[in-house]
């Protein structure tokens, strides 16, 4: 190999390495990666920055919050950084080739003592320079499966990355789906509020009429005006609520939390059926797709992979080694001697290399990954545990929110037709005040009972959803 091909030949590998910094995909990593932070639960929806002035429905407040939350920024980081660690792994099966070039300059100066000769000293300097070329090749060509075993172990680990981001990605929906609710929960409990000051005031209206025609006693005008004024509390104290609420939803979208915003009424119409599966269907559903179970698996089959990554550690390999040099030294010769303008070498051969003792650490990494695995392998049985546990409570749940909307609507219905008698009667005079102030607390506890029974149905459904990581823009 002549100085000119040398050149070329390193000049090649640096534009190859100048290439793979800027991550050149050779391995097709970046298809196993969503597009977007969100793209693995937006399915044709885009993030594009959603505009507050108008009433915003469920499903764009979802959409903003699942585009802005930073959590799923991080986690898709953690997916597209093992990713690479794949490539990594891929790589192991090329070789590798390694180029060192430089260009050297020696000076010696030397001084004698000639004071045998009649001189006090004698000095002389010798220059010299050099430049040179070497580079080395290498590649495993028998390892007994540890590159493999750690390719494999990566796989999983990327299978486990994604299904984290499938579940952190649902944890945001389910938080700013739930946001929402706790909003429209708390505008319909000030509604419920504003109707019972509405009540308490007409009943205040009617006892004042009375107390003023001579026919009603002091004592009802100041009870009536004593739950009118208790009504007015709480109706100021749900109009805060509606306002922390409203700015926790904001801050879920990724708005500071002085946002205005209004939601707009596309919530469908709640519906009190019998839900269709049974629960053992629903547990063996969640089992097979819930993320939080994927990524156990998969983090058990990279365990049970770096268990065999490192018993092959300590197994021998078998390489293909080479080496190119070129050096050309321009330096004083001695008058002798024959100049020397250039030397250049090369070898090739394969390497065995058998590790024979390194203070008995190997069996001590076998024995961490192996523990390893066992408490994966525990990690994932508590995790299915869990998870049927969740099903079960939340279906559980759902069925009694359900049986208790149509309930507290019947309860509703049954109160607001009894105030209206008891107003009647105490306005014909042939009903106490008693009669109607217990009527009134009564139409204010239903009103109470129905929002709590709505709230409760939509957080169950919500939570049934989660627990089956069934999350999405297609959940019902």
């Amino acid at each position: 190999m002549n100085h000119t091909l040398l050149v070329a030949a390193v000049a090649a590998l640096l534009v190859a390495r100048v290439a793979n910094a800027q991550w050149v995909d050779i391995y097709s990593t970046k298809q196993t990666v969503s597009s977007s932070p969100a793209g693995s639960l937006l399915m044709n929806e885009s993030c594009l920055p959603e505009a507050v002035d108008h009433p915003l429905g469920l499903q764009e407040i979802l959409l903003q919050a699942i585009c802005a939350n930073p959590q799923a920024r991080q986690a898709w980081a953690n997916v597209r950084a093992q990713a690479a660690a794949v490539g990594v792994k891929e790589a192991a099966y090329l070789p590798t080739i390694d180029a060192t070039a430089g260009i050297e300059r020696d000076t010696l100066a030397t001084t004698y003592n000639a004071s045998s000769l009649g001189a006090s000293s004698i000095s002389s300097s010798q220059n010299s320079s050099s430049r040179y070329g070497e580079l080395d090749f290498a590649w495993v060509l028998f390892d007994f499966g540890k590159r493999s075993a750690d390719l494999r172990q990566a796989r999983q680990l990327l299978a486990a990355a994604n299904a984290a981001q499938d579940d952190t990605l649902q944890t945001i929906f389910f938080k700013a789906a739930q946001a929402y609710y706790d909003l429209s929960d708390a505008q319909a409990s000030l509604e419920a509020a504003r109707a019972t000051e509405s009540t308490a005031h007409d009943s205040l209206a009617d006892t004042t009429a009375k107390h003023d025609g001579g026919v009603g006693t002091l004592s009802d005008q100041l009870q009536a005006e004593t739950t009118y004024r208790r009504a007015v509390l709480d109706r100021v104290s749900a109009e805060g609520n509606v306002s922390a609420a409203t700015g926790t939803l904001a801050s879920m979208m990724g708005f500071d939390a002085n946002t205005p915003l209004t939601i707009g009424a596309t919530e469908p119409a709640v519906d009190n059926a019998a839900f269709a599966q049974n629960v053992d269907q629903l547990i063996d559903e969640a089992k097979t797709q819930h993320p939080k179970l994927v990524a156990a698996r998969a983090r058990l089959e990279a365990a049970r992979a770096n268990v065999d990554a490192v018993r092959a550690e300590g197994r021998p390999t078998i390489s293909l080694v080479g080496n190119l040099m070129q050096n050309n030294p321009a330096y004083q010769q001695q008058p002798e001697q024959l100049p020397i303008t250039g030397s250049r070498g090369s070898t090739i051969g394969i390497q065995l290399k058998i590790p024979l003792f390194e203070g008995f650490a190997s069996g001590y990494r076998v024995e961490q990954a192996e523990q390893q695995a066992d408490a994966e392998e525990a990690n994932l049985q508590n995790t299915e545990l869990q998870v049927s546990l969740d099903v079960w409570k939340s279906y559980e749940s759902l069925l009694t929110s359900t049986a208790n909307l149509g309930i507290s609507q019947d309860l509703l219905t049954a109160a607001e037709r009894s105030i209206d008698i008891a107003r009647g009667r105490y306005r014909e005079g042939v009903g106490t005040f008693t009669e109607l102030l217990n009527a009134q607390a009564a139409l204010t506890d239903a009103r109470k009972q129905r929002v709590l029974a709505v709230s409760k149905w939509r957080t169950s459904r919500l939570k049934l959803a989660l627990s089956l990581g069934n999350l999405g823009f297609w959940s019902p």
